[in-house]
């Protein structure tokens, strides 16, 4: 099965859906970027027309693929005049931002993306949502066309999801990174964390993560607590360590904890 797609955006999830639709047989028939060279850029990549005008895209594709910011989706839909179905990629905006169609859904591939950096594309999950059913089997044989790693999910619940993909993600780079300045700043060597970094994650996806916590917060171990936030010089820093302490006490042993 080949599409006719329209990718509307070319950011780093729009270049990597186009480039993987591409690889797959599906055919790129425009690629919509609101600079002209970025658009061309991508679509050199996958023999699509280029175009930064929304007016000039065409309306016989069957798949339209937003892929722009959440605060523009709805912007850029509303100016779209077309029969095709149309999806965004969004993982925290519901699917009724698109209901001036009579066809919309998601197509939310849960991954974090870099135009620089390839992807395993063998491994990322597609979350699939539509208001027709007809529409939700066609997704479906898209995402398949790349993977089976395939889940419907409702609007309400890929919120929840992608709340729960910040935390995982972005908070925990977060901290990798507060640790890596705690480790610069002090001239000891990041690279030692790392095979407890990796043995963590790894614990963890096999086991429920609750289970299997350590360290000084469900130790109770108040004199380490107390001698790490010494350590810390910034206030941001000693209000976090606190933080995520008292959530790990109150979470195992159900009280709150002075810290």
């Amino acid at each position: 099965m080949k599409a006719q797609i329209v990718i509307i955006g070319s950011g780093n999830v729009g270049t990597h859906l186009a480039r993987v639709l591409y690889s797959k047989g599906h055919n790129i028939l425009q690629v919509f970027s609101r600079t002209l060279s970025k658009a061309e850029e991508l679509a050199k990549k996958t023999e699509a027309e280029a175009i930064d005008d929304l007016s000039k895209i065409i309306s016989s594709a069957e798949l339209y693929i937003i892929a722009v910011h959440d605060d523009a989706i709805k912007t850029v839909s509303d100016q779209l005049n077309i029969k095709g179905l149309v999806t965004h990629t969004s993982g925290s905006v519901s699917t009724k931002v698109l209901d001036k169609h009579k066809r919309y859904g998601s197509f939310y591939p849960l991954q974090t993306f870099r135009k620089e950096k390839k992807s395993d594309w063998k491994k990322i999950p597609f979350c699939l949502d539509a208001n027709k059913k007809k529409d939700l089997d066609f997704l479906e044989k898209v995402a398949r066309s790349i993977n089976d790693n395939v889940y419907f999910i409702n609007s309400e619940n890929r919120k929840k999801l992608h709340l729960s993909a910040v935390i995982v993600n972005n908070f925990v780079n977060h901290l990798i990174g507060v640790a890596k300045n705690l480790c610069d700043e002090n001239d000891v060597p990041f690279e030692v964390l790392i095979p407890l970094l990796n043995e963590t994650v790894k614990k963890a996806t096999k086991n429920n993560p609750f289970d299997v916590q350590t360290g000084p917060a469900i130790r109770e171990d108040k004199d380490t607590i107390k001698n790490h936030l010494q350590l810390l010089d910034e206030q941001l820093y000693r209000d976090l360590y606190k933080m995520i302490s008292r959530s790990i006490a109150q979470t195992n042993f159900g009280r709150e904890t002075k810290i």
